[in-house]
């Protein structure tokens, strides 16, 4: 089992997330013992393949995958606050990657060894150029890996409009103020020696998870004229997704709405301009 294969479980997010308004109107019992379910099912065959990439792969369904799907559709049917319900998905998922990197950080270090020569004739690296993507790739795991569930939360809550009653739009989502305190906390551990990686990735997890609320101002405000100007918009999201400052840009504008609330001022012109003189 290959590098790449690590990545498998994140595509099926996508799908389980869009897919989890089926489940909706479903008892919490039923939905606890469908989860107890399919990690027993996950365990069998991570036991009987009894290897490495198989037990992360495992992991990665059984709690990434399956408990942050759970978690989500307990906490939106309950509160029927989608923001909320997001932002404990992502706040597992940030938790669960840092845990996984304490957990399997050697053993994922040893299949990276054992990938390199792949990674450098796929990529055409030279010797040097692959030590140094072996670095990074060493260092930031964590942030890695947890960029990839985040997006992969993201798709899914794309689609999840497409089979659940309850309908929220991204354009819409803003977290909890006090998810801002981890960046404030994830900055000030970076600036310490000790903790310098530690709070890189945790950073960068968080700048995943206000990429999606900037995402979601910009949609907000522009959205609407995107969705006619076709051709715009494929080339604003090839900008976006080449442009690590664009993408830095569009998260700072997530943080910076947990304390401006960019929609509601457009809101109140709305209403200001309804209003008769």
């Amino acid at each position: 089992m290959g590098l790449l294969s690590l990545f498998l479980p994140y595509l099926g997010l996508i799908f389980t997330i869009a897919y989890s308004g089926r489940i909706w109107n479903q008892p919490a019992v039923r939905q606890i013992v469908a989860w107890l379910v399919f990690t027993a099912v996950i365990l069998v065959l991570a036991i009987w393949q009894n290897n490495l990439p198989v037990w992360i792969n495992a992991c990665d369904a059984a709690i990434g995958v399956g408990l942050g799907t759970a978690v989500f559709v307990f906490i939106l049917k309950r509160s029927l606050d989608f923001n909320l319900a997001l932002a404990w998905l992502l706040g597992l998922e940030i938790a669960y990657h840092l845990l996984r990197a304490l957990v399997f950080g050697s053993g994922l270090a040893e299949i990276s060894t054992q990938t390199a020569p792949d990674i450098q004739r796929w990529l055409q690296l030279s010797p040097q150029m692959t030590q140094r993507v072996m670095d990074l790739w060493l260092n930031y795991q964590p942030a890695l890996f947890g960029a990839a569930q985040i997006t992969g939360v993201y798709f899914g809550c794309l689609l999840f409009n497409l089979t659940s009653p309850f309908k929220h739009r991204l354009r819409q989502v803003r977290f909890p103020y006090p998810l801002v305190l981890m960046v404030i906390a994830a900055l000030a551990l970076s600036l310490y020696p000790l903790t310098h990686l530690g709070g890189i990735n945790l950073l960068i997890l968080l700048v995943m998870v206000y990429l999606i609320q900037g995402a979601g101002v910009l949609s907000y405000f522009w959205g609407d004229f995107f969705a006619r100007a076709r051709l715009l918009r494929a080339l604003f999201i090839l900008a976006v997704i080449v442009n690590l400052y664009l993408l830095l840009l569009i998260a700072l504008t997530g943080v910076l709405d947990v304390w401006f609330d960019f929609r509601k001022f457009n809101k109140m012109e709305e209403t200001n301009e309804s209003d008769p003189d």
